[in-house]
C-alpha cells in the first residue's frame, strides 16, 4: 500500500495521524451537543512527501564492560574473651602462676576468631585518555582508553596490602590458636585445682568475715579504755574520732555480714560446678581451633587471585577492544572512574543496525540504492533520524493479497540514545521536500472555488476568516501563506 506522509524536521514537532507523525498540538472543545471545534497551531519546519513503510529494527550490538570484578577482603585475627556465667572473685586471694592472681573462674579463656569483611566490586581506575569516538571502526585488541598511572599504582598498592594483611592474619590466627590450646589446658588445670580447694577457700572466707567483726569489737573496747584514762582534751578528741570510725566500720561489717557469707557460699558452689564441668568447658574452648586459620588461608588465596587478575587486566596501562566493529557509544571521558555499571563502549558492525521493509511494486520505482531516507521510531515520537538504502531485493512476495512487494534494506546511520532489536521504525523514501516553511494540517483549510481561507482564533477569542495561499501539500499537511507561526486555527465539524 502506498502511504504519502509529511516528515517534519528541525523546528517542528510534526506528523499526521495517517503518517505516524504528531504534527500539531490540538485540544477539543465541545460547543454544543452536536458541534465540535478543534484548535490547531501553525508550525514552521519541513513538509515532506514520500513512501513510508514500517518494520522492526534489527540491531546486532555488543557491549564491553569493565569486568575486573574483584573481592575486596578485610581480614584480621583476634582473641575474644570466652567468659562463662559467674566467676570466683579475685578477693579470695588465690595465687596463680605468672602473676595471674584472682583469675575469674569463668573468664580468661580466649577463643581465636578471624574476622573477614568481603565486598565484591571493581578497583577504582581513572581514565587518562579516551582513544575512540562514536562511529569509529576498531579491531579487537585496539586501545580504547588509557588509565592514569596514579590510579593504577593506588589500586596495585591496595591489592598488595590486602595480600600482606591476609598473610599476617593467617600467622596471627595460627599463633592465637596455639595460645588458645595452652589457655584451655591452663583453665582446665585451674578449675580442677580450685575445685579441690573450694572447701578450704570457703572456710577461710567465713573466718575472715568473723575475724573482721571481732577485731573491730576489740578496737572499740580498747579505744573506750583509752578515752576514759585520757586527760588531754586534744588527744581525747582524736581518740573519739577513731572510736566513731571504728563503730561505723563495725556497723557496716555487721550489716554486710549476711551478704558476704552468701557471696562466699555462691563462689564455693561455682567452684564445685566448674570443677565438675572442667572437661566439657575445655572441649568447648578447643572445638573451633583450626577453623580460623583455614578462613585466613582462604583469604590469602583470594587476595593473591585478585592481585593476579588486576595485573593481567591492566598490564600495559590501557583498556583494549574485546570486539571488532563500529563504536556506537562511549561510556567514559577523561577523568572518569571506571565502574561495572557503565559499559566502556558499545560496538556494532557497519551493516548491523538495519530495517528491512516491504515496498509495493507501485512504489518501488521511487526507491534507489544509496538514497537517503528519513526514519522515525515509535519509541521516540517527534524525532527524525537518517539512513540510506543498502539493498533492494529482487525477489517479490505477495503474501495473502494480490499486491506484490519487494524487500528493501535500510541502514540506520543516525540513531537515538537507545535502539533495541524489535523496535518499530517508519522508513520514508523521500520523493519531494520543502524546508523552512509555515505549514498546517489540510483539515484547517477551506477551499471555495479557487480561493482558500482558514478560521483564526484571535487573542480576544473572536473568530476571523483569513484568506490564505496554499503551496506544496502531501495530503496531510500543506505549506501555507497568509498566517503567522503560532497562530491558532479552528477546525469545525459536527458529530452524530
Amino acid at each position: 500500500m502506498k502511504k504519502w506522509i509529511a516528515g517534519i524536521a528541525a523546528l517542528a514537532i510534526v506528523g499526521g495521524a495517517a503518517l505516524g507523525f504528531n504534527i500539531y498540538q490540538n485540544k477539543t472543545v465541545k460547543t454544543t451537543a452536536s458541534d465540535i471545534v478543534k484548535e490547531v497551531t501553525v508550525e514552521k519546519g519541513s513538509v515532506t512527501a514520500g513512501v513510508t513503510e514500517s518494520a522492526a529494527v534489527s540491531v546486532e550490538s555488543l557491549e564491553q564492560t569493565y569486568d575486573l570484578t574483584l573481592t575486596s577482603t578485610s581480614v584480621s585475627a583476634s582473641v575474644e574473651s570466652g567468659s562463662q556465667s559467674g566467676g570466683m572473685s579475685s578477693g579470695m586471694g588465690m595465687s596463680m602462676p605468672g602473676g595471674m592472681g584472682g583469675m575469674s573462674m569463668g573468664g580468661g579463656m580466649g577463643s581465636t576468631s578471624v574476622s573477614t569483611s568481603s565486598e565484591s566490586g571493581s578497583v577504582a581506575l581513572v581514565v587518562d585518555a579516551v582513544c575512540i569516538t562514536e562511529g569509529q571502526s576498531v579491531k579487537e585488541g585496539d586501545v580504547l582508553m588509557t588509565i592514569t598511572q596514579e590510579s593504577i599504582d593506588e589500586a596495585r598498592e591496595l591489592l598488595t596490602k590486602a595480600v600482606t594483611d591476609a598473610e599476617l592474619a593467617l600467622k596471627q590466627a595460627q599463633i592465637e590458636e596455639s595460645e588458645t590450646l595452652l589457655s584451655a589446658q591452663y583453665e582446665y588445670d585451674t578449675r580442677i585445682t580450685e575445685g579441690n580447694n573450694a572447701k578450704a577457700t570457703y572456710d577461710a572466707a567465713m573466718n575472715e568475715i568473723a575475724q573482721n567483726i571481732n577485731d573491730l569489737n576489740s578496737q572499740i573496747s580498747d579505744l573506750n579504755s583509752q578515752i576514759s584514762a585520757c586527760t588531754d582534751d586534744k588527744q581525747r578528741s582524736q581518740l573519739q574520732t577513731q572510736l566513731d570510725s571504728a563503730k561505723s566500720q563495725l556497723a557496716s561489717a555487721k550489716s554486710s555480714r549476711t551478704t558476704d557469707e552468701l557471696a562466699a557460699k555462691q563462689t564455693y558452689e561455682e567452684a564445685l560446678m566448674y570443677y565438675d564441668n572442667a572437661q566439657a568447658l575445655y572441649d568447648v574452648a578447643v572445638n573451633d581451633v583450626g577453623t580460623s586459620s583455614e578462613e585466613a588461608e582462604d583469604a590469602v588465596a583470594a587476595a593473591k587471585a585478585d592481585l593476579e587478575a588486576f595485573e593481567d587486566y591492566i598490564a600495559d596501562g590501557s583498556i583494549r577492544a574485546a570486539y571488532s566493529g563500529t563504536i556506537t557509544s562511549v561510556g567514559y571521558a577523561s577523568g572518569d572512574t571506571l565502574t561495572a555499571d557503565t559499559a566502556i563502549a558499545s560496538f556494532a558492525d557497519a551493516e548491523s543496525i538495519t530495517v528491512t521493509v516491504n515496498v509495493t511494486e507501485d512504489d518501488i520505482a521511487a526507491v534507489h540504492l544509496d538514497d537517503t531516507v528519513d526514519i522515525s521510531f515509535l519509541s521516540y515520537p517527534g524525532e527524525t533520524y537518517s539512513g540510506y538504502v543498502s539493498k533492494i531485493g529482487s525477489s517479490s512476495s505477495s503474501g495473502n493479497s494480490a499486491t506484490v512487494s519487494y524487500p528493501v534494506t535500510v541502514v540506520v546511520t543516525s540513531i537515538p540514545e537507545t535502539l533495541l532489536t524489535g523496535m518499530t521504525a517508519n522508513v520514508t523514501f523521500i520523493t519531494k521536500q520543502v524546508q523552512d516553511v509555515l505549514y498546517v494540517t489540510t483539515k484547517a483549510v477551506t477551499t471555495e472555488g479557487t480561493s482558500c481561507y482558514v478560521l483564526r482564533k484571535n487573542a480576544d477569542g473572536a473568530e476571523e476568516q483569513v484568506p490564505v495561499k496554499i503551496g506544496f501539500s502531501n495530503g496531510s499537511v500543506a505549506e501555507i501563506e497568509g498566517v503567522s507561526e503560532g497562530d491558532t486555527l479552528l477546525i469545525k465539524g459536527k458529530v452524530n
